[in-house]
């Protein structure tokens, strides 16, 4: 097997047996869940004056897992197509598009904009909460 297939494996509900892609999943949606609440918490002055720096570095690490995450399912989204008939290239792009997809480049695009952007982006941090949108991956009912 190779490691693009594990990859694709690891980060996919299909795979349900397996411990270690339960483990991934599981700890991806606590993540998730534990965003919403610290974009919840950092809606309070006091709390967010008095632990701002805690919020930045776990902004950091939440954004750099979710950007591993994002790239490692472009990188065997060719596998969940039983290998793909189209070039690797065109099969990755293809990925790109689809809806979720496009919520995980969403969920993390508002930290990279604000890094770079030199006007006011407050307004991005509203977007964070799409993040929430992650879980419709891991929940028919919300799916």
């Amino acid at each position: 097997m190779t490691a693009r297939k594990r990859t694709a494996e690891l980060l996919e509900l299909g795979h349900e047996p397996d411990a270690s892609s339960r483990f991934v999943n599981h700890s991806l949606i606590l993540l998730i869940v534990l965003n919403v609440v610290a974009i919840i918490l950092e809606s309070v002055d006091t709390i967010y004056g008095r632990y701002e720096r805690a919020f930045w570095y776990f902004e950091v690490f939440s954004v750099a897992v979710f950007t591993v995450e994002y790239l490692a399912r472009v990188w065997s989204s060719i596998e969940l197509e039983g290998g793909a008939t189209a070039s690797p290239i065109i099969a990755r792009i293809k990925y790109m598009f689809t809806p979720l997809a496009l919520v995980d480049l969403i969920a993390i695009l508002p930290f990279y904009l604000s890094l770079y952007l030199p006007f006011d982006l407050r307004f991005l941090r509203g977007l964070r909460l799409l993040r929430l949108f992650k879980l419709t991956r891991y929940s028919p009912a919300l799916g």
